[in-house]
Formats: C-alpha cells, sequence, structure tokens
C-alpha cells in the first residue's frame, strides 16, 4: 500500500513517521528554498495579482509605493540601530549594521573613484522567485527597493544601480557614493 493510500485509510501513528527525521537529513537541503527565497516568492505572486488586477500601470505604481515606504522603514529601522549604538549614519555603518544577511548575495566589491563598487551574481531573492516563473515581478523588489533603504538610512548616501534586469548582465552592479565630488 502506498503512503497515501495507507494515510487516509489508517491515519498518522507515531510508528509511521518514525523515519521522517532520517529521511530528512538523507534528502538535505535539496528541495529548500535558499535564503529569503520564499519572501520572494511571496513578494513576486502578490505584484503578479496585483498587477493582473490592476493592470500594469497601476498596479505597479501600487507596487513602487508599497516597496519603497518598505524600504524607507527598513533604512529608518537600521539608523536606529546604528544610533543606538552611538555611532553615526555613515556608509561603514550601515555596512556593518545592516540587516540583511549577506549570505543571500555573495558580493565582489571593488573601490572605483572613492566610490564602493559592489557586484552581486548570485541572488536568492531572484533565483527563487525564477523558479517559479515569476523573475519580472520579483525585479520590481530590486527596481525600488535599494534606494529607498538608503533614503531611509541616511539620504547622503548616493546609489546608482545597474539592475541584471536592465542590463542583461549575469550581475546587479550598486555603486555606492558618498564623496561630495563624485555626487
Amino acid at each position: 500500500m502506498n503512503d497515501l493510500k495507507r494515510e487516509k485509510k489508517k491515519g498518522l501513528s507515531r510508528w509511521y513517521l518514525k523515519d521522517v527525521l532520517l529521511r530528512r537529513r538523507i534528502v538535505g537541503d535539496t528541495y529548500h528554498t535558499p535564503g529569503f527565497g520564499l519572501a520572494a516568492q511571496l513578494f513576486a505572486v502578490m505584484c503578479k495579482f496585483i498587477i493582473e488586477k490592476l493592470g500594469p500601470e497601476k498596479g505597479e505604481a501600487l507596487i513602487k509605493e508599497a516597496v519603497e515606504y518598505f524600504g524607507r522603514e527598513r533604512g529608518k529601522h537600521i539608523a536606529t540601530v546604528v544610533r543606538d549604538q552611538g555611532k553615526p549614519l555613515s556608509f561603514k555603518n550601515w555596512l556593518i549594521f545592516t540587516d540583511i544577511d549577506g549570505a543571500n548575495f555573495p558580493v565582489k566589491p571593488f573601490i572605483d573613484n572613492h566610490d564602493l563598487v559592489a557586484d552581486v551574481g548570485k541572488c536568492s531573492f531572484i533565483t527563487a522567485a525564477e523558479k517559479w516563473g515569476l523573475g519580472e515581478y520579483a525585479a520590481l523588489y530590486c527596481k525600488y527597493a535599494d534606494y529607498a533603504i538608503l533614503d531611509g538610512y541616511n539620504p547622503d548616501v548616493k546609489l546608482q544601480l545597474e539592475t541584471r534586469h536592465d542590463t542583461n548582465k549575469d550581475h546587479c552592479r550598486f555603486r555606492y557614493i558618498m564623496k561630495e565630488s563624485n555626487k
């Protein structure tokens, strides 16, 4: 009798479920969505739903407003953490106290003309949404979030962002500008 038929006929028991942990160890994380991929899938599904209900123009406008609100709130929260540590709202402190695990975005950083440039190749957010065929919707987060986060943290931090969605490259390029003469 297969598992589904057995469960429908006999229900569940400790004996029947005893090998779940062992089998999960064997499978490992093969079927897990890494990083904050589930959040990406949720976000992308919601964007698709909103755009289908409101139309492309009104839908994206609403999504933009919501993402920017969320981004500014994230930035304000990071600023509060930095201030609570008695630190100034410098870019360096933003990097130290940021609210997201860097493992979600392996970065290749370098300095160019006194700006920090960070190329992000693998992105758990986009990868997870693309697995569901929703990469174009997840890209709406990328399009608006980072500018708003920095605005909420410290509007003196300027960002130039080239997303993989706009350039068709295999990475996004973030250029963080602090030096006044570079702005």
